[in-house]
């Protein structure tokens, strides 16, 4: 920009401001829109030579302008910062004659528009109708009190004016004041209304009082101002939801993240951001909104601030998209804004901040936005805080400012309406009984959850068979607890279900396990498939033991069970990762201390089952070895054990890593990729070096069958897969899908094996997982038994005895997995132990044996007992 032609001027709602605005066009200058005449921050920016402050006057302005089309720059507009520092935004003629032309292409504008204006000049909405009047040589008027519904009456009754422009705000008022208006309403032709949201049945009631008006709707911001139209009066239904369609040049498209992306003449292609200039379009022209959006049959539906969403427990919410469904609900047309506010345990609240001039009770405004949010899977009635507010905080534009909501929520002189949901027994629909209030405090404390909601079941507050041991026990350990409580938590019945099994004093004779919930379907899903291959891993580690027993016609068969054992340890790496993914990556997003107290209790127990193990194998080696090692004592800790209790301690920071990524189930499969390749073409080279006590230990961490990168590609595919599965219970589909992709998956697998050559490797047992071809074909697998058993548990309640014993033994066996892991790795050293006493081989073998299966049964009995019956 050349000096000489920087003009600044004050911004003031003043037909001498839009004057001085059109003149700078004319002669040429660019336009720097100031504050007030000292603003030395936009002076100093932009290199301003002149100021002009016009002059304040009102009335009509009828003065014609042709306006120039080149691609000098025009005007440089601050935006209204509601949410961090203005940036300069440089607009050309070009792109300012572009709107105009559009608009009033659109609204069949001609030079017999008389035009109340009813925002102010300086706003960009304003100067924007003085430059299309002024475009067809039409006359626009600047009310002197501002937009006044008995001014616009009058002059429409004196046939002074035929078109109105107003933003929603003002025209609510206008259509609370609707009755003022009588047959002067039908010689009105052109209406504009600004781009904030207005409901459907706002413009239902405007398309009905002006039955003979142009109504134009538009969508734009500073940097691409009147991007779509909507012509009210030409459409109907949810099309009055949109924001309409692009016309002209303009184009329209939604990026990956469902942001709105623009590209046309009258986009800004750049910025003025801290003094340097920097593009705002990409190399192909798009501009990339904050805004999202979505496109249907090219109408566009505005969708809210991406940096407004509100994540409540994993759940993304629209602040616009809730405020219509509010304002809808209560049949009211303004006075509610919401934002979110930080909140420890769900990441997100919801801030309702209701102006003290609505006449609604708060406790009304609570319920509506309690049974709102549980149609988008919410029922957390704690996360919704109400404020009320004499005026809303918002930008010059008259845009509410959420993040200064969230800000006045922690003021102290702000009014607060937060009612207490569980501490004093009471609840704002309803007082919980007693039974409620007791079983709600015990949760609350097992748990460590304050103020449940008494509908949450254990599954819907993140619960898992990682926990339902845990849980159990530390539910016994408070004493006299009912065994109903256990039982009920685990079976995904509701704290209110619960206390009226209470209330009855017993259960009926009877009854029979149903599955209550999606939530519960999918837990006892990744149970079963978790039971088999526990199964699967148990018969790995005993199946040399066993097949040297068996006829020689038989063992000789063992090859063909190659793939099943093979499939136990790695599969388990993956379910694990499935179990992770669908349940505690969600308590991870809400309450990331909370995870981590869940997982503590994994170690804890991992860690005496791997330090029982040691002293098992560790005194076995020193009865029967002559010759044991510090290096022996060390080894003597490692096992499978090993890694979970290595994954258990590093779960949270690898939460932590997806959660930097707006799609973290993708982002964990290309971790996945990444941890393969670290193992394969890295780390597994240093097994070769040989090392002695701790560093031999640590060595085989890495370096070993278990190794710590390779086991961990497995779990992140797992990870992946669980989070794919709540977003499809979620959004109440089945795991149908799974079905071909898996197939697909095994094929892959087959065909890389194929093309690697290791196919001769398919039947061969002990197995390596250091082939990628096996990950991707143990992947598809475990997709095949997802789909299969959720489309088994469809029928579960119309299942015989024996049948639900069958899918309830794979399932209870899935939750005492670690145990059972624990417990059957003592055999084979006991056993060792007992010959060398001589014990009869046979003799030594059986008493561990029946001690594994006694110890099994006794903890199978006791958690199917509350998890089933």
């Amino acid at each position: 920009m050349e000096e000489s032609k920087v003009i600044g001027i004050v911004a003031k709602n003043s037909l001498s401001y839009v004057k001085a605005v059109f003149d700078a066009y004319k002669a040429n200058s660019t336009v720097v829109l100031l504050r007030s005449s000292d603003d030395e921050a936009r002076i100093t920016l932009t290199k301003v030579t002149t100021v002009i402050e016009p002059e304040e006057d009102f009335g009509w302005f009828d003065s014609a302008y042709d306006f120039e089309n080149t691609d000098a720059v025009a005007q440089i507009s601050f935006t209204s910062g509601t949410e961090g520092e203005p940036k300069g935004v440089l607009l050309t003629h070009k792109a300012l004659s572009d709107v105009s032309r559009r608009l009033n292409d659109i609204m069949e504008l001609d030079s017999s528009i008389r035009e109340y204006v009813g925002v102010p000049a300086h706003f960009s909405f304003g100067l924007g109708r003085f430059r299309a009047i002024a475009n067809v040589g039409g006359a626009a008027y600047l009310p002197e009190a501002g937009f006044n519904p008995l001014e616009i009456r009058d002059m429409l009754k004196a046939g002074e004016i035929n078109a109105i422009s107003a933003v929603p705000t003002l025209w609510r008022v206008l259509l609370k004041n609707k009755s003022l208006f009588s047959t002067e309403a039908l010689d009105l032709k052109w209406i504009e209304i600004g781009s904030q949201y207005m409901s459907r049945q706002e413009k239902e009631e405007l398309k009905t009082l002006f039955p003979k008006a142009i109504i134009v709707q538009h969508y734009g911001l500073t940097e691409a101002s009147r991007t779509t139209f909507l012509r009210i009066d030409q459409v109907e239904g949810e099309l009055l939801e949109s924001v309409g369609i692009a016309v002209g040049s303009t184009q329209l498209k939604i990026s990956a993240s469902g942001r709105i992306c623009i590209r046309g003449d009258h986009v800004a292609s750049s910025l003025l951001k801290m003094g340097e200039f920097t593009s705002n379009v990409d190399d192909s022209g798009w501009f990339e909104t904050n805004d999202l959006g979505a496109l249907e049959d090219g109408y566009l539906y505005y969708l809210g601030r991406a940096d407004d969403l509100i994540n409540c427990s994993g759940i993304k919410l629209s602040p616009d998209a809730l405020e219509r469904d509010l304002r809808e609900y209560l049949k009211i047309k303004e006075g509610i804004a919401i934002s979110s506010y930080d909140d420890s345990l769900t990441g997100n609240g919801v801030l309702i901040a209701l102006k003290s001039t609505v006449e609604r009770a708060s406790a009304d405004v609570f319920n509506a936005a309690i049974d709102i949010l549980s149609k988008y899977g919410l029922h957390n009635k704690n996360v919704v805080k109400v404020i009320v507010l004499d005026e809303f905080p918002v930008t010059s534009t008259g845009k509410v400012q959420r993040k200064e909501l969230a800000k006045l929520y922690k003021s102290e002189n702000t009014k607060k309406i937060a009612p207490k949901v569980g501490e004093d027994k009471s609840d704002v629909n309803e007082e919980l009984s007693d039974d409620e209030f007791y079983v709600q405090g015990i949760w609350q404390q097992v748990l460590n959850i304050k103020n449940i909601d008494v509908d949450s079941n254990y599954y819907q507050l993140g619960g898992d068979s990682l926990s339902a041991i845990s849980a159990v026990i530390e539910m016994e350990q408070l004493g006299d607890v009912p065994s109903a409580l256990s039982k009920g938590m685990l079976q995904g019945l509701t704290i209110r279900e619960i206390a009226n099994q209470l209330t009855t004093d017993e259960r009926v004779k009877n009854y029979k396990h149903k599955i209550r919930s999606p939530e519960v379907k999918a837990g006892i899903t990744i149970n079963i498939i978790r039971g088999f291959l526990v199964l699967c891993v148990i018969l790995a580690h005993w199946s040399d033991g066993i097949l040297e027993r068996l006829p020689e016609s038989i063992s000789n068969l063992a090859p063909y069970f190659a793939p099943i054992l093979s499939i136990g340890t790695p599969g388990f790496a993956l379910i694990y990762g499935v179990g992770a993914g669908y349940s505690l990556f969600s308590i991870y997003q809400s309450d990331s201390l909370r995870l981590k107290r869940l997982l503590h209790k994994t170690v804890v127990l991992l860690s005496w089952g791997i330090l029982a193990l040691a002293v098992v194998h560790f005194v076995t080696a020193l009865i029967v070895s002559s010759e044991v090692t510090f290096t022996d004592f060390t080894n003597s800790f490692y096992s499978v054990l090993t890694y979970y209790l290595l994954i258990s301690l590093t779960l949270s920071f690898w939460f932590k890593v997806l959660s930097f990524s707006k799609y973290p189930a993708i982002w964990s499969l290309l971790l996945a990729l990444l941890f393969y390749s670290i193992h394969t073409f890295g780390i597994r080279y240093l097994g070769v070096y040989p090392a002695e006590g701790v560093v031999e230990f640590i060595k085989l961490l890495f370096t070993a069958k278990y190794s710590y990168f390779l086991m961990l590609t497995g779990t992140m595919i797992g990870i992946s897969i669980g989070m794919h599965i709540r977003h499809l219970i979620d959004n109440k589909q089945s795991l149908d899908v799974y079905k071909l992709i898996g197939l697909i998956a095994i094929l892959m697998g087959f065909v890389i094996s194929v093309h690697a050559g290791d196919q001769q490797n398919w039947l061969v047992w002990p197995s390596h997982y250091n082939h990628i071809w096996r990950w991707v074909l143990y992947a598809g697998v475990i997709l095949v038994m997802l789909s299969v058993v959720d489309k088994l548990l469809f029928n579960y309640d119309h299942f015989n005895r024996v049948m639900r014993l069958f899918i309830q033994f794979f399932a209870v066996i899935g939750i005492l997995a670690f145990p059972l892991f624990i417990t059957h790795e003592m055999v084979l050293p006991i056993k060792s132990v007992l010959v060398y006493f001589n014990m009869n081989g046979t003799l030594a073998m059986l008493i561990p044996l029946f001690l594994f299966v006694a110890s099994s049964y006794l903890m199978f009995r006791k958690i199917r007992s509350v998890s089933f019956l």
